[in-house]
């Protein structure tokens, strides 16, 4: 039998666990730990989460597919105490010498942003004329091209892809840290492992709709329309789901619903 001085914080504790809806519990993939605002794709009628955050889990790998885009990034870590994501281009495992990347895309409307730790470097595909850029360095094992290609560490050269007849022009957002210890890296490895090392994505709490709802001590989902595709805004509270707010909402106070992260 537990001691009478524990039976409060017993009864709080299963209050709190009876109080967190179930569509809204942790996941993982592989060892990490997929939380609010964060969600696994699935074919559930439901998800809880922000928009633009639903990650995917393919062979203990997480990915996400951000938003209007189709381009995969790796996720090896989520901060939720700092709310940032560290994530690389998926296209950067696949090669060590001439790694084929995006333009990484990020709607103006998405609770993700680039952060400050953040830096860049240039790729230039299949170029018509030699490259004179002083930074500029000629990518080897480049198989889909039969013309140069190039990398380049400093900045602004992005508008000279016409110039030299490139046909593609990719800008990737690097750590900085990683950047600067390029060159401790062997040469036939420097960008694949920058690259590799990833970025750094912020993410904030969601205006409008989910801010009210979180507000309110829910937490922002949606839920599937089986009959003609909709997803209509929910939000997920103790007492089950609604469209707007949990209880009353002017009464409730103005931070967001916490993480419950199991150890």
């Amino acid at each position: 039998m537990l001691p009478l001085l524990l039976l409060p914080v017993q009864l709080l504790l299963f209050a709190v666990v009876d109080g967190y809806p179930s569509i809204c519990s942790n996941a993982t993939c592989g060892d990490l730990t997929i939380a609010y605002p964060f969600w696994l794709n699935s074919s559930s009628a439901s998800s809880c989460g922000y928009p633009g955050l639903g990650l995917a889990c393919e062979n203990n790998t997480t990915l996400i597919l951000l938003a209007q885009s189709h381009d995969r990034y790796r996720i090896s870590g989520i901060d939720y105490a700092t709310r940032t994501i560290f994530l690389a281009d998926g296209e950067a495992f696949d090669s060590t010498s001439c790694p084929l990347l995006h333009n990484l895309t990020i709607d103006t409307s998405s609770p993700l942003q680039l952060t400050s730790s953040n830096s860049n470097i240039t790729f230039f595909y299949n170029c018509r004329k030699n490259a004179s850029w002083p930074s500029a360095v000629e990518l080897n094992g480049c198989a889909e091209y039969n013309k140069s290609s190039y990398v380049l560490t400093a900045d602004g050269y992005m508008g000279e892809a016409s110039k030299y007849g490139c046909e593609a022009a990719v800008v990737a957002p690097v750590l900085d840290t990683h950047k600067e210890g390029m060159g401790d890296v062997p040469p036939e490895r420097r960008y694949a492992d920058v690259l590799m090392g990833g970025f750094e994505l912020n993410y904030s709490p969601q205006p409008e709709q989910c801010g009210i709802c979180e507000r309110s001590g829910g937490w922002c989902g949606y839920r599937h329309n089986q009959t003609d595709g909709w997803k209509g805004f929910t939000c997920f509270c103790g007492g089950g789901p609604t469209t707007d707010h949990c209880g009353t909402y002017a009464s409730m106070p103005s931070s967001p619903p916490s993480v419950l992260l199991s150890e």
